[in-house]
């Protein structure tokens, strides 16, 4: 019965400094989650603004070749100015460094049962390394389908040659609208 009474007061202190960790994990998840999905928004915003552009000034073929020179260099300088690491991620690539890895490919397989139940995506956060992993779906809309729809469909043959050109491994192509397409992947340097 001592031994109990001696334990008491380290139970307590266990059990406060646990509620503790989980209020400080708690925040920290909550800023990486803002964080990310600002960092994923503005990325979104600026390729997709970018995209439409090249697309008013010289329609399809000029978007294509625009987006295979430009993408890498817009998310390498949005990394550099927040610095972070900004890349997307597919299980049905267009360029190869831009192949999933098996355990974002479980996400994104994720990501669409969620989205196939009409259950809300929230991103996800993985500890790596030194580092935290901020995973966010991207879902196609319908202006994405003019170079990942279904060939012969949304996909002209003159697209579909063109990408083939550009992308000779591409793998992105015979999606629908709302699907997802891959991941927002941005990873954060823990200090």
């Amino acid at each position: 019965m001592k031994t109990l009474i001696y334990l008491i007061p380290f139970i307590l202190l266990f059990a406060c400094g646990t509620k503790e960790t989980t209020q400080t994990t708690e925040k920290i998840d909550s800023t990486y989650t803002i964080r990310g999905n600002a960092l994923a928004k503005i990325s979104f915003e600026t390729i997709s603004t970018e995209l439409k552009e090249a697309l008013q000034n010289g329609g399809i073929e000029h978007a294509l070749r625009y987006c295979n020179e430009k993408a890498y260099p817009i998310t390498d300088s949005l990394s550099v100015a927040n610095r972070v690491s900004i890349r997307r991620v597919s299980n049905k690539n267009r360029n190869p460094r831009n192949k999933a890895d098996k355990m974002e490919e479980f996400l994104i397989k994720g990501f669409g049962n969620d989205l196939n139940v009409e259950k809300e995506l929230t991103p996800r956060l993985v500890l790596k390394d030194d580092s935290v992993i901020f995973y966010k779906a991207i879902i196609l809309q319908p202006l994405c389908l003019t170079c990942h729809g279904q060939p012969e469909k949304e996909l002209t043959f003159q697209t579909d040659s063109l990408i083939r050109t550009l992308y000779p491994k591409d793998k992105a192509i015979g999606y629908q609208v709302n699907q997802v397409r891959g991941l927002w992947r941005i990873g954060f340097k823990q200090n």
